[in-house]
C-alpha cells in the first residue's frame, strides 16, 4: 500500500462531531423549449426529482462516505420536512443525530430547478432568527455532552440564527478536552465570534467581507498573495485561531499559521467544474478528519483538494467514496502534481 492509499485509509479512523443548520437540497430536473406567455421566463417541464443532504448534514454525510465516524447536533422545524430529513440522514448511515426542535422555524430546504445542465431557479424555504435563549442551551449542552466521545468538531456557520455567543460557547469546553474545533465560516459573523477554534476555512469572498476588505475579482484576489497574507493575519488576531486557511477557487487553497509569516499554497487540479455547490464542505470535513489523524497540514490540505476537485465535478450536493479519492490521488500523482 502506497502512502497516498494509507492516507485515505488513515481518514477512517476519525470521529467528527458536526454542529450547524441542517437542510434537505431538492432538485427539479427538466427540458425547456419555450418561454412562458405570462412572463418571459422559461418553462421547464419536469422529467425527475432528487432529494440530497444539506448543509452540515453534506458535511456529515461527507466524513461516513469517506469511512468515518460523526454525530450530528442540529436544530431543525418540527415538521413533515424535518421528518423527511432525520429519515434521509440515517438513511445515509449517519447513526448518531441530536435535533433540537423548533417550531418557530421551518425545517430548512433548497429547491433548485436544473434545465438542460443550467441552474434556472433556486427556492428557499428558511426563516432567519436568532435561536430561543433555551433551545440554545439544550443545543450547546448537547454538543459538550458528546465532546469526549469525539476527536474534533466542525461548525457550519450558514448565517441562519444558530451561532452566537451562547451557542459558541462551548469552545472553552472543547479547549479544556483539547477537542479541536474546525468552522466554515458564515460571511455575516463576526469574526470575533470564533475567538478561541483551531481552524477556519472561509473562500476568498467571505475573507473578504470578515476582514474588511474590499472585494476584488475571483481570480485576481486568489492569487494576490501579499493580500491574502494581510486577510489571513487578520483573521489570526481577531480569533486567535491556530490556523487561518482561504479557500481561492481556480487558485487552491492557502493557509497561514499564528507562528507563520509565509503563506503556504496547496494549488487545485479540478478536472472540469459542473457545480460548486457542496465543495467548501468538502473541504473541511477532509480537513478535520485529516488533521485528527495528526497528518501534516500538507498533506491534509492536498486531500482536502483533490477530494473538492471530485466533487465540482459533479451535478448537486455530493460527497466522495475512498475509492474516487484514491483514484483521484492517483491520477494526479501519475501527472507529477502530487507526491
Amino acid at each position: 500500500m502506497n502512502a497516498l492509499d494509507q492516507a485515505v485509509d488513515k481518514l477512517k479512523g476519525a470521529h467528527i462531531l458536526v454542529a450547524g443548520e441542517v437542510g434537505i437540497d431538492e432538485y427539479i430536473w427538466g427540458d425547456t423549449r419555450r418561454i412562458s406567455p405570462e412572463a418571459p421566463v422559461p418553462v421547464v417541464e419536469v422529467e425527475s426529482q432528487s432529494y440530497n443532504l444539506g448543509l452540515a448534514a453534506n458535511v456529515a454525510q461527507n466524513i461516513v462516505s469517506l469511512g468515518a465516524q460523526t454525530t450530528l447536533v442540529s436544530v431543525c422545524g418540527m415538521d413533515s420536512d424535518g421528518e423527511k430529513l432525520q429519515k434521509m440522514i440515517a438513511d445515509a448511515g449517519i447513526r448518531k443525530s441530536v435535533f433540537i426542535g423548533d417550531p418557530s422555524r421551518p425545517t430548512l430546504r433548497k429547491v433548485r430547478v436544473i434545465a438542460q445542465k443550467q441552474h434556472v431557479v433556486r427556492v428557499d424555504y428558511e426563516r432567519c432568527h436568532v435561536l430561543d435563549a433555551k433551545l440554545a442551551k439544550q443545543f450547546t449542552e448537547s454538543i459538550c455532552d458528546l465532546l469526549p466521545s469525539s476527536d474534533g468538531v466542525i461548525v457550519q456557520d450558514y448565517g441562519k440564527g444558530l451561532w452566537n455567543a451562547d451557542t459558541m460557547s462551548f469552545v472553552r469546553q472543547a479547549r479544556d478536552h483539547r477537542k479541536p474545533v474546525f468552522v466554515d465560516p458564515s460571511q455575516s459573523t463576526p469574526l470575533t465570534l470564533y475567538k478561541g477554534v483551531t481552524l477556519l476555512t472561509p473562500n476568498v469572498a467571505e475573507a473578504e467581507t470578515l476582514t474588511g476588505f474590499r472585494h476584488e475579482p475571483s481570480k485576481i484576489a486568489g492569487r494576490d498573495d501579499e493580500r491574502l497574507t494581510r486577510m489571513a493575519k487578520r483573521i489570526l488576531e481577531k480569533t486567535e485561531c491556530e490556523h487561518a486557511l482561504i479557500t481561492c477557487g481556480a487558485a487552491g487553497m492557502i493557509t497561514l499559521g499564528k507562528n507563520e509569516s509565509a503563506l503556504q499554497r496547496i494549488p487545485t487540479f479540478a478536472r472540469e467544474v459542473f457545480d460548486v455547490t457542496g465543495a467548501g464542505d468538502t473541504v473541511v470535513s477532509v480537513l478535520a478528519m485529516a488533521m485528527v489523524c495528526e497528518m501534516p497540514l500538507a498533506e491534509c490540505m492536498r486531500l482536502a483538494n483533490a477530494a473538492a476537485g471530485i466533487v465540482v465535478g459533479k451535478i448537486g450536493t455530493a460527497s466522495v467514496t475512498p475509492e474516487e479519492l484514491r483514484a483521484e490521488l492517483k491520477r494526479l500523482a501519475d501527472l507529477g502534481l502530487i507526491s
